[in-house]
């Protein structure tokens, strides 16, 4: 199933309201080094008369690293933080920063149903889907973002991609908590408020003594014209 046609979840705090920043685009083939965890970016067709040109994101092996998929069945969410940024290429001047979007997909392991959540938190959407089998969630992984944003004026232009891969932090486990739950906050009573204590307690103290690796990954997409 295509991750387009999964209804919205319920937006949250963690996520304001913009719509519409990313569209999906299907996956190019290409050959990868098993175990390699590998970020691209390329342009799309002219996107305006003008010439400007829209980004296309896509990571490839994210599970072919087997500490990722340890970290998802121990407990751990792993979290996929990505920026995309329009630059000015300026010759022999340093070259500009335009601006930027950013994204993240958190996955979680269910342990009861074997299953794997994903959100997408794009802009001021949460997107939930699911999957049974890790052959699943990899295609899904492996799909490419077609970014809505580029540059606004004439001028030599590129584009630069990053992803962060690690566990989430505290504050963020704590915002993903809450969502999961509801965010019930001010109505659980004295014995549900103990136990998510409690919870969010353990899986923190998990976070510290886990000592998994983070890890960030920085492609520049070729330089185009716009007029």
């Amino acid at each position: 199933m295509r991750p387009s046609t999964v209804p919205f979840c319920r937006p949250t705090r963690w996520a304001l309201a913009v719509a519409g920043l990313l569209t999906l685009a299907a996956p190019n083939a290409r050959a990868q080094t098993p175990g390699t965890v590998h970020l691209t970016i390329k342009l799309a067709t002219d996107s305006s008369a003008a010439g400007a040109r829209a980004p296309i994101v896509r990571s490839e092996h994210l599970l072919d690293d087997g500490r990722w998929i340890s970290a998802l069945r121990s407990g751990l969410p792993v979290r996929l933080h990505y920026t995309v940024g329009v630059w000015r290429s300026r010759g022999g001047w340093f070259d500009a920063f335009e601006r930027q979007v950013v994204w993240d997909v958190v996955l979680r392991h269910e342990p009861l149903l074997d299953q794997y959540t994903v959100l997408t938190l794009v802009g001021g959407r949460v997107r939930e889907r699911r999957y049974a089998t890790l052959d699943a969630l990899s295609a899904a992984l492996a799909f490419a973002y077609q970014v809505s944003v580029r540059p606004e004026a004439a001028g030599h232009f590129y584009y630069t991609a990053s992803l962060e891969i690690s566990t989430l932090s505290d504050s963020d486990l704590d915002e993903l908590q809450r969502f999961l739950e509801g965010d019930l906050g001010d109505g659980a009573d004295d014995k549900n408020s103990v136990g998510d204590v409690l919870g969010r307690g353990a899986t923190r103290f998990l976070l510290r003594l886990a000592g998994l690796p983070s890890l960030r990954l920085e492609v520049r997409s070729q330089t185009f014209d716009v007029r």
